[in-house]
């Protein structure tokens, strides 16, 4: 019995350490506590800070079942999945690729993992097509020769390892990108400037639109910031599967410096979201030991739109950054 209350304990103690850093939310809730505990006192907890609760002890079981979670961010779940299973590609490695996700007529979600630059040429493009709960993989450089090194026409898992070994030296990772932009260049030989492009967006245009994007997810909100937070940390912890010593050290990067009311407000696919970005990178924890090889897996930089009105998570981001990459 010993055993399981302690253990219960540890799981309650890291589901509710976000309130470390939302001191309001922490103080509200022993407030609320101390209120219960006084026998005269009748008042009960605010909805929102139930709601914050209950979104925070159930998320796991909600992930779990896909409740959380639009149909765009389990097609991308379900497709980081299989490219690891069908080629190795883990999401370190995805710190060289850019990821996008689209919705195509039938149905299928298309998630396809384009090398980043001049990396596109010899990493190619992973697409991954989802419909019913079912992915099929493929990649560009199907087919071809991946034997040499950095002097291969492609450039599968084999390099990707190398690279994120290499990049951890300035003149190893040099090493890779001058090979990189050459087999680009030889791939793409350099053109005449295209006269008939279309005229770029001007900068006061795109700052106008973006503005009003966020003040429009800002007014949109129906979910306290705290609770969004929470939301997203779960997600975090459940989908990338945290050590209880890596989620303790989860550092929250939203709200962390004063800025604009709408500041961390985007609109994604259309969709009014508040950003929840946490840092979990070598430098927060240089001087602590490293219990296993997994947890040194998860240095990160995580980025989680959460819908302001339905708690749902929209999108999410996460880059090891190992490759100095996006």
């Amino acid at each position: 019995m010993m055993k399981n209350k302690e253990t219960l304990q540890t799981m309650m103690d890291r589901r509710l350490s976000f309130l470390d850093e939302l001191p309001s939310c922490r103080a509200a809730l022993m407030h609320r506590i101390a209120q219960e505990e006084a026998p005269v006192m009748k008042k009960k907890m605010s909805f929102g800070l139930v709601l914050a609760l209950v979104l925070v002890s159930l998320s796991v079981i909600a992930l779990a079942a896909g409740l959380l979670l639009s149909p765009t961010v389990s097609a991308a779940r379900l497709a980081d999945q299989t490219l690891e299973k069908e080629y190795g590609i883990t999401f370190e490695m995805q710190t060289f690729f850019g990821r996008q996700e689209e919705e195509l007529p039938d149905g299928t979600i298309r998630v396809t993992y384009a090398g980043a630059g001049e990396l596109e040429t010899p990493l190619g493009v992973y697409t991954v097509d989802v419909k019913d709960n079912r992915a099929k993989a493929s990649w560009s450089h199907d087919g071809k020769g991946t034997a040499g090194g950095y002097d291969s026409e492609a450039w599968n898992k084999v390099q990707l390892e190398q690279m994120l070994a290499d990049s951890r030296d300035p003149q190893s990772k040099k090493m890779y990108m001058d090979k990189a932009e050459e087999l680009h260049a030889k791939a793409h030989p350099v053109e005449a400037d295209d006269k008939t492009s279309e005229p770029q967006e001007d900068f006061e245009s795109y700052y106008a639109r973006r503005e009003e994007e966020k003040s429009g997810a800002l007014n949109a909100r129906k979910l306290s910031e705290e609770e969004m937070i929470a939301v997203g940390r779960e997600f975090i912890i459940t989908n990338f599967e945290l050590s209880d010593q890596e989620a303790a050290r989860l550092e929250l990067y939203t709200n962390s410096f004063e800025a604009g009311e709408n500041t961390w407000y985007e609109t994604v696919n259309g969709k009014p979201c508040f950003l929840v970005e946490y840092l979990l990178d070598e430098e927060s924890y240089a001087n602590q030991p490293i219990h296993s090889e997994t947890e040194e897996r998860h240095n990160s930089y995580y980025k989680i739109y959460v819908n302001v009105e339905t708690g749902v998570i929209e999108q999410y981001e996460c880059n090891s950054g190992l490759g100095g990459i996006g």
